[in-house]
């Protein structure tokens, strides 16, 4: 794989990241939503769209090659939001 790719794929994963953090902080509010119907299918709605979203574009940027520092940048964008959002919320 080329270094642009390595490069491309790598920032979409950091963005990946950081933006399914903010999608589950928005699942945590349909969590606890009183109508059963709408928690499963809201939780399941937002799980399987953006798994879908991070393959169709990975597809795209590599052909859906799947390296570990991939897991790393989206765990790494996922603990960022959650550092900025933590810092937000205290000040």
């Amino acid at each position: 794989m080329s270094l642009k790719l390595q490069i491309l794929s790598l920032a979409f994963s950091f963005i990946f990241g950081f933006s399914f953090s903010l999608m589950l902080n928005i699942n945590y509010k349909i969590i606890y939503n009183n109508i059963k119907i709408i928690k499963y299918i809201g939780s399941f709605g937002i799980v399987l769209f953006n798994v879908l979203v991070y393959f169709i574009v990975m597809q795209k940027i590599n052909n859906s090659n799947f390296h570990p520092y991939q897991f790393i940048l989206i765990i790494l964008g996922f603990s960022f939001y959650n550092l900025i959002h933590n810092k937000i919320n205290h000040e």
